[in-house]
């Protein structure tokens, strides 16, 4: 497709030479003043303008000023005169080259050619640059995005309570610049958070009723996303339907790891309570080993007491029994053989002294040192 070239003289001659110059490798559009020119490039913009410098009305240098205050189409001056003086003029003007009258052919065709080709050149790069710069805007959206979410999941996973985590996820919803209420559910209660805290009677009404819209809901610019522990109201979805998709999807990813952690926190509950229970098991368990230990060592050292009281009580008994020294004898030998034998049984305690031992060294505390039994 050729290339469009506009030119603009207000000599009838000039212009029919110069269509005729241009023909075989452009477009043509000829007309015959400033005026005219600013109407045919609003109508439609060309790839070159060739613009004489002296015209009836505002001239060629007035032209080429309120052409640049919205187009950078390339200008080549065409004019009679050639001093330093117009040239500077054409430049400041924002002219791209100069050609003076009467000019050649070739060279005009040449400049031409090669301003246009020039120009094109400049637009692909621009185009190319616009595209890097706006691939480089994408990639540092995702990549903020992208640490959002990883920012969440990274300190969001010590989370010990429900309250804690979903504080968090509001804030992350936050970061992505729209405003959502959040609700965490377990089996003792739940907790509803906004941006600005707790969420009002009214707040927590709407998220109990968007409960029922099943998994995923979108209605207006309002998105619902309902797990088994974890609801999401975002209240102020993009109205782009890329950026809302893209949002849709993030949060998606952020309730499933929001799941995922209140099962982790709801384990991590459980197995502090079972803990707390073990603990106040296991403390009870010493105290009623330690106490059973000290009876046990009570009992022996009373009983070996005890016997040994009996045995004196009876050999001093004897004066008032009338016993022969013969029938004394019998009768405390047969109260030692007795104390004996029961001592001997008691000796067996010894063992179990230090099965206690074991059992309080197990439960976690090392037992003190063994009670004299005698």
């Amino acid at each position: 497709m050729q290339n469009k070239v506009l030119v603009v003289d207000d000599s009838p001659i000039s212009l029919e030479i110069m269509e005729a110059t241009l023909a075989d490798a452009f477009q043509v559009c000829c007309v015959t003043s400033g005026e005219a020119c600013l109407e045919a490039v609003a109508r439609e913009v060309p790839d070159l303008i060739l613009l004489d410098v002296e015209m009836g009305g505002i001239d060629g240098y007035e032209t080429c000023l309120r052409l640049r205050e919205n187009l950078d189409v390339p200008v080549i001056f065409v004019s009679a005169h050639d001093t330093l003086e117009e040239r500077l003029a054409g430049y400041d003007a924002g002219g791209d080259d100069f050609i003076v009258k009467p000019f050649d052919g070739e060279e005009m065709l040449r400049k031409a050619r090669l301003l246009v080709e020039k120009h094109n050149r400049q637009l692909e790069l621009n185009a190319q640059q616009a595209a890097m710069r706006e691939m480089a805007l994408h990639y540092r959206r995702d990549l903020g995005e992208a640490g959002v979410l990883l920012n969440f999941m990274r300190h969001s996973q010590n989370c010990l309570d429900y309250q804690e985590l979903a504080q968090k996820l509001v804030a992350a919803i936050k970061a992505y610049d729209v405003i959502a209420h959040v609700q965490l559910r377990w089996n003792e209660g739940c907790c509803n958070l906004t941006p600005q805290g707790e969420a009002s009677p009214l707040e927590v009404s709407i998220i109990e009723q968007s409960r029922d819209l099943g998994r995923l809901f979108q209605f207006s610019s309002r998105l619902v996303l309902n797990y088994d522990m974890v609801s999401i109201l975002v209240l102020n979805m993009p109205r782009d339907a890329a950026a809302a998709t893209r949002l849709q999807d993030t949060l998606i990813t952020l309730a499933e790891n929001t799941e995922a952690i209140a099962e982790a926190v709801n384990m991590r509950q459980e197995s502090a309570q079972r803990a707390e229970a073990l603990q106040v098991a296991t403390i009870k368990s010493l105290e009623t080993v330690e106490g059973l230990r000290d009876l046990y060592n009570r009992q022996r050292s009373e009983t070996a007491q005890l016997l040994q009281e009996l045995v004196k009580n009876v050999e001093d008994s004897y004066l008032f029994l009338g016993l022969t020294d013969a029938q004394e004898e019998a009768v405390s030998a047969s109260l030692r053989q007795g104390a004996e034998r029961i001592l001997q049984l008691f000796a067996m305690g010894d063992q179990m002294d230090a099965q206690f031992a074991s059992l309080l060294d197990t439960l976690g505390q090392k037992p003190s040192g063994g009670a004299e039994l005698w």
